[in-house]
């Protein structure tokens, strides 16, 4: 990395070296006139004068490393130039009080000049870069101006942005030579219709994105030029004041395929008239494709989406996103929900996945997605969705594979709720208020894989139906009690992936219960149960797969301080990662993990432990949290098998006894998690907060003869005598 700055070198270190190198004639003629003026800078006292004192001593001290970055530099480009970081071929010229653009080497093809002062980019102005491949001139601080031609040099160039350059200025030809551009951002600038009906995009025959998001476009009349953009793939006029769209609009879209047309939040106030004529506007997607189209928060409430539908009927959409205002809402009987005709018009538009989420939808009523024939994906996350009415995802069976119905406001699940979704494989039902499974809940979904009931208000099961190919089951930050593991294993026998954290299970044999029922089990999740028993009448069958096991805030120095549990690992050899942390552990009993053959990784963050004995963990461990412990004088012998360990935020006494350990720290190969310079000594008061590398540093002797003066002023500050400062 090399550092160019202002011609007008600064004084410092470095800058001192340049001046050296760049302004030799200038240091002489400096050198008559202080011959001729009796001037000295030793014999001032000025700041100024000592600072450049400073650096030249500096200067000598350190002139091999200066020479070489002074080298590095001149072998760029010779000569000073204004202040930009280059690292290889990319210059970052950014937040520099900038006026225009800087002199720089001939190989820079990505450059950053955001957050200047530049008025102007001309035909001069980026001469000599013909190499750029990604200019930013974003977010200038003065109003900017493109000239004619200002890129006809910069044929190389793929990106250029130019967001949030309010009120930004273009001549017409300004775009003039980007033949290569594939992304141009101009979103919040301004810009009217004309950046559209005009041709100053003409030129940008390789387009691919177009971000014009947040500007001040009234009507999306496209010109004709844009049927030569081939490559225009994602458009972007999210916040625009769009009045309406109708069929002779797009014309100059006609045969594209829109992998993203953003029209969010576009308003099209005009189409919401009463008296609008849908038939005259016709349909304004015709001829025109998307793979995601948005539409969100246009205001489309469900009359009004139903019009649109059936006015872009035909127009193939892969992914659709309505979010907005539609749908009755919790308690209010003015509006409307979804019914079996809304979608009506999408009937043949081959849409596969439907983006309902953050709407207003209370009911989902009958019949109300079966227009879509095809759709695989429905989303209807955070509205207000209290009742699913009987055969409301009727026509979805054999196609429909994931239904995201999470942040509602479900209470309960019926037999007939999910009953003909029979190719679906992934359901959300996480936070909601489901509080009751009623007998036979989840019927018809015999492909399910994934169920997800997070954050619900579940106390019990009940009798759900079963669920044999499910793999992953998430019931975590419920209020399930023991009574629930049997009906658990009963319904979902075959998961694989159980998640049970944040319940109200409180005896370690309900564990076991889930060890010795669930055979395919590999991930368990069962911390943030208070425990406070363990009741095991046998030992865990040694056949089981369990690999991950989260223990996190389960109380476990209550169990094993009582002698309980000391086998709660006994045959989990398969086992490699185990969570421990937020357990108040003071100490680890000797053999705990004599059962854990198998484990790489474990997690004993956030307890009481003072000490590790040398022989207590597991031989084939390899990444180890300890951090924010009370670990005072840590043992390396504990430490053997480690590649990874994170020792941060515990309470070091720095004395000899840590003598062994720090001879260890410099010279392991074990990699630590966070930096090395952040582990401090607690103790003694001497040494509080003293980085372990600066006082590991320190010959041992000295160390001790300091903490005994600390003591004898310690001593003398207990009877009430002032304590001198270090």
């Amino acid at each position: 990395t090399c550092m160019y700055f202002p011609s007008s070198c600064k004084s410092g270190l470095f800058m001192f070296v340049l001046y050296d190198q760049c302004n030799a004639r200038h240091n002489q003629q400096k050198s008559v006139q202080e011959k001729n003026t009796g001037f000295n800078a030793t014999e001032t006292g000025s700041p100024e004068e000592d600072l450049t004192w400073i650096s030249s001593s500096s200067a000598r001290m350190f002139l091999p490393r200066l020479q070489v970055f002074a080298i590095c530099v001149f072998l760029q480009v010779p000569g000073c130039f204004p202040s930009c970081i280059i690292s290889g071929s990319v210059a970052n010229c950014a937040f520099q009080n900038l006026v225009s653009v800087p002199a720089l080497p001939p190989h820079i093809t990505h450059l950053y000049l955001e957050m200047n002062h530049i008025r102007e980019i001309n035909s001069a102005s980026l001469s000599g870069l013909e190499q750029l491949q990604e200019l930013d001139l974003g977010r200038q601080r003065v109003p900017l101006v493109i000239r004619d031609n200002a890129f006809s040099r910069q044929g190389r160039l793929r990106k250029l942005i130019l967001g949030f350059n309010i009120g930004l200025q273009l001549e017409p030809q300004a775009f003039v030579g980007l033949s290569s551009l594939q992304q141009l951002h101009l979103d919040y600038c301004s810009l009217q219709e004309s950046i559209l009906t005009d041709n100053f995009l003409q030129p940008l025959s390789s387009l691919e994105t177009l971000d014009l998001f947040g500007n001040q476009i009234k009507r999306l009349q496209p010109s004709m030029f844009f049927a030569n953009l081939t490559n225009l793939r994602d458009l972007n006029l999210k916040l625009n004041k769009i009045d309406k769209i109708c069929g002779s609009d797009l014309v100059g879209f006609q045969g594209k395929h829109f992998q993203v047309l953003n029209l969010d939040s576009v308003h099209i106030k005009a189409m919401s008239d009463k008296g609008f004529d849908w038939q005259k506007c016709g349909n304004p997607f015709r001829g025109i494709s998307f793979q995601t189209l948005d539409l969100s928060y246009n205001g489309f409430s469900v009359g009004k989406a139903k019009q649109f539908f059936r006015a872009i009927e035909g127009t193939k959409i892969s992914h659709l996103k309505l979010s907005g205002p539609m749908g009755k809402g919790f308690s209010f009987n003015n509006l409307p929900d979804p019914d079996n005709s809304t979608f009506g018009g999408l009937n043949n538009s081959s849409v596969h996945i439907l983006d309902l989420s953050k709407n207003r939808i209370f009911s989902l009523r009958q019949g109300v997605f079966r227009p879509l024939k095809e759709v695989v994906s429905i989303d209807v996350s955070q509205n207000r969705v209290n009742q699913i009415h009987r055969n409301a995802f009727e026509g979805l069976q054999g196609h429909l594979k994931t239904l995201n119905l999470s942040h509602n406001l479900l209470g309960e699940i019926y037999s007939y709720t999910f009953a003909s979704l029979t190719n679906l494989r992934v359901l959300d039902l996480s936070y909601n208020h489901i509080g009751a499974l009623g007998f036979g809940s989840f019927s018809g979904l015999p492909n399910l894989k994934a169920l997800f009931l997070t954050g619900n208000a579940l106390r019990e099961l009940g009798f759900p139906a079963s669920l044999p190919r499910l793999n992953y089951l998430l019931m975590n930050d419920n209020k399930l009690t023991s009574s629930s593991v049997n009906a658990i294993t009963r319904f979902a026998s075959n998961i694989m992936h159980l998640n049970i954290n944040d319940n109200r299970l409180t005896n370690f044999a309900d564990l076991y219960t889930f060890l010795t029922r669930l055979k395919r089990l590999q991930h368990l999740f069962y911390g943030g149960n208070t425990i406070r028993w363990c009741t095991l009448s046998r030992q865990v069958i040694g056949l089981n797969n369990l690999q991950v096991l989260d223990l996190h805030s389960s109380s476990l120095q209550s169990i094993w301080s009582q002698g309980k549990c000391l086998n709660l690992f006994d045959n989990l050899g398969h086992v490699v990662s185990l969570n421990l942390s937020f357990n108040a552990l003071q100490t680890l009993p000797q053999g705990i993990f004599k059962g854990l053959t198998s484990v790489v990784q474990m997690d004993l963050s956030s307890n009481a432990l003072t000490y590790l004995q040398p022989d207590v963990l597991p031989k084939s461990l390899e990444v180890l949290n300890l951090s924010n412990n009370f670990i005072t004088s840590p043992d390396p012998a504990a430490f053997h098998s480690l590649s990874l360990l994170d020792l941060k935020m515990n309470r070091f006494h720095c004395d000899t006894n840590l003598k062994s350990f720090l001879t260890w720290l410099n010279q392991t190969n074990v990699t630590f998690s966070s930096p090395l310079q952040e582990l401090r000594c607690e103790f003694p008061s001497g040494f509080y907060m003293v980085p372990l590398l600066t006082y590991s540093a320190q010959p041992f002797q000295q160390v001790q003869k300091l903490l005994d003066e600390a003591d004898v002023f310690s001593s003398s500050t207990s009877r009430g005598q002032p304590q001198p400062s270090y």
